[in-house]
């Protein structure tokens, strides 16, 4: 593998005392995470150190400063940096290393240059812009060069992180962390056959019909495109990463002293009617009163809250985790975080026993689901989730799910399903040891599922089949699959009981609508057409209707609003705002909560008459919202 250096020169940028002269190697054959501008850290608790003099592209804890000197080869017939980020005045040099002529020629006729083996051609930007070249020889080899204004220092592009830890949280979801693939296509090069213009328009304006978004309209740039698309055509690095007990514990913090705390709560809200809401972008979680729909306050948390559970033997605990790892210990009583720790570095899942004393935590980087005590965060094992696939390969796997079996209806178990792997997992808690019991064979790239009121039934998506799997839990077997539609994406689902009878939903990530069917018999009894694709379906006991997203609809703000008896039809749609999604119900099923991503606000809707009722701002980015009455249900914790 060829390495691509940078180095400052004397002279070629400004020659002031607080200059940093600063080389960085990159391990892998491309420039993207060399933002021109210090990048932030993927850890951002820890305080940033100062500027080191060696760096890796997929350290995330080490800061990348300025690129002012460039030297990208051309090897092989390829590029050993594809998109180099740098700013006006830098210095790029291009060494053919091949035993054949290549050309360096901007698209824009800035520069046209012949480059004889072993020989080099510089060039020197003077102003920002977007600068593609290729060769013309060989058209396979062509390249980006982003030069941002502001002279030595350019602007910071994907938030201040590298390129891989951005991909990982925003693209590794439906591509894989490694860009093998999973939902969406491995974006890997010997997969990409296109143009680098082809893969522009499709980052940047979406596919439509599909949950492809336009990543124009949701602030990434064009700058940030082509970073990706360098990012793509680069040999993915296939290294894990260690983060094991010892490094866990290590991370544990006690933020405030329990014994300090007060023994009621310091606001009026009803403990049992509590709307927790993810505010994407920002490290926060909204606590709001549902029953005055107003902001209670804002919890700080970590990096894109996403697993809540909350302590079903007592009102005063919730558990949340960042998708950076980490899990804090909330106190519903004041709204503060007392405790957190770090189970992992990308991590999506969470569940707690029904006796309250057991954590689970899924992780998607590293391959790892973590037991932790509840009420000290104490890592107690670390699972490594790796297992033999439907096609008769071991992989490493993500954690797609965790839940939790009630005991005494099924369990005691911890339920984690392997997305990967297509296998799932019953832990034994009520065993200090923690033995597995394993299902082989789900399915291919599993995700979010939810039990049957009685726990004796598991679903779970099975994604690349277009398939909701149906698991005897007392048995650990499959015992249907339920072919619902293409990519079946329930979130925690939607089950009620009507006339009799029993019936579970899920909406489409690649299609708009609603599957339901016969809990008992598994038989499909119907289907709900929506505005588009969407992520999240609910229902609620004292509610006669079920709401579901359309997501990745066009527009993506449309809410489906249908009956729970046959033929299901539809009530009502809701069409307000800008970006719409995750409906969830007060806990006495009056009221709905909607989030808008985009709009910066929640809006409350009466849940029979499909009115609005309230709106809640100071928000930002809001997505996932939990009401504390998730708390007494059967789904999974």
């Amino acid at each position: 593998m060829t390495d691509l250096t940078f180095t400052t020169r004397p002279g070629s940028m400004r020659d002031n005392a607080d200059t940093w002269w600063l080389i960085v190697r990159l391990s892998l054959p491309m420039a993207l995470a060399c933002m021109s501008a210090a990048c932030g850290q993927g850890n951002e608790e820890a305080e940033t150190p100062p500027l080191a003099e060696t760096t890796t592209v997929d350290d995330f804890t080490q800061p990348i400063s300025l690129v002012t000197h460039a030297e990208p080869s051309i090897k092989g017939l390829e590029l050993s940096a594809k998109t180099i980020y740098t700013a006006a005045g830098a210095d790029l040099k291009w060494t053919n290393d091949d035993d054949v002529i290549h050309n360096i020629t901007s698209r824009d006729g800035w520069f046209n240059a012949d480059v004889q083996p072993g020989e080099s051609f510089t060039w020197q930007p003077d102003a920002p812009g977007i600068y593609r070249y290729f060769c013309r020889m060989h058209e396979n080899i062509q390249g980006t060069i982003v030069v941002g204004p502001g002279g030595a220092v350019a602007p910071t592009y994907f938030d201040g992180k590298p390129i891989s830890k951005f991909f990982a949280d925003t693209c590794g979801g439906c591509h894989g962390q490694d860009r093998q693939g999973g939902t969406g296509p491995a974006l890997i090069p010997g997969r990409l056959i296109q143009d680098d213009t082809d893969y522009f328009d499709l980052i940047a304006n979406g596919k439509p019909g599909t949950v492809m978004p336009a990543w124009s309209t949701l602030g990434i740039s064009d700058e940030e495109v082509w970073g990706l698309i360098g990012y793509m055509r680069s040999e993915p690095s296939m290294e894990s990463i260690v983060w094991g007990i010892e490094q866990i514990r290590a991370s544990m913090e006690v933020l405030q002293d329990e014994a300090s705390l007060p023994d009621s709560p310091t606001h009026s809200a009803s403990l049992d009617n509590l709307m927790l809401v993810t505010e994407r972008e920002n490290r926060r979680i909204a606590l709001i009163d549902g029953d005055t729909h107003q902001l209670i306050k804002h919890i700080e948390a970590s990096y894109r809250a996403h697993g809540y559970v909350f302590d079903p033997t007592s009102e005063r605990w919730a558990h949340n985790l960042g998708r950076d790892g980490w899990v804090f210990k909330v106190d519903l009583y004041t709204g503060d975080t007392v405790r957190k720790v770090r189970v992992g570095h990308d991590s999506r899942g969470l569940a707690i026993s029904d006796d309250g004393k057991y954590l689970i935590a899924g992780n998607y980087l590293p391959h790892t689901a973590v037991i932790l005590d509840a009420g000290t965060l104490e890592p107690l094992k670390v699972l490594e989730t790796k297992g033999v696939n439907p096609d008769g390969k071991e992989v490493p796997s993500r954690v797609a799910i965790t839940s939790d079996i009630a005991p005494s209806l099924v369990g005691p178990y911890f339920l984690i399903a392997l997305k990967e792997a297509g296998q799932v997992w019953l832990i034994d808690y009520s065993d200090p040891s923690f033995p597995v019991k394993k299902i082989e064979n789900v399915g291919r790239i599993l995700h979010d599922g939810f039990l049957r009121a009685d726990n004796k039934r598991f679903y779970l998506a099975s994604q690349t089949d277009n398939v909701m799997v149906a698991i005897d839990v007392e048995n650990a077997t499959v015992v249907d699959r339920i072919a619902t539609g293409d990519t079946p994406h329930p979130g925690s689902g939607a089950v009620w009981e009507t006339g009799g009878k029993q019936y579970g939903a899920t909406v489409h990530a690649g299609e708009g609508k609603v599957t339901v069917w016969d809990l008992v018999t598994n038989e499909i009894i119907g289907s709900v057409p929506t505005g588009g694709p969407g992520l999240f379906i609910r229902s609620h006991d004292h509610s006669p209707y079920v709401w579901a997203d359309a997501l990745f609809g066009d527009p993506a703000n449309t809410i489906t609003v249908f009956r729970k008896e046959p033929p299901f039809s539809v009530v009502g749609t809701i069409a307000e705002g800008e970006m719409t999604l995750h409906p969830e119900f007060t806990a006495d099923g009056a009221f709905v909560y909607i989030s808008d991503w985009k709009g910066n606000v929640i809006r409350v809707y009466d849940a029979e008459k499909l009115t609005k009722v309230a709106e809640i701002s100071d928000l930002v980015t809001p997505t996932g919202i939990f009401s504390t009455e998730r708390r007494h249900e059967k789904l999974g914790h």
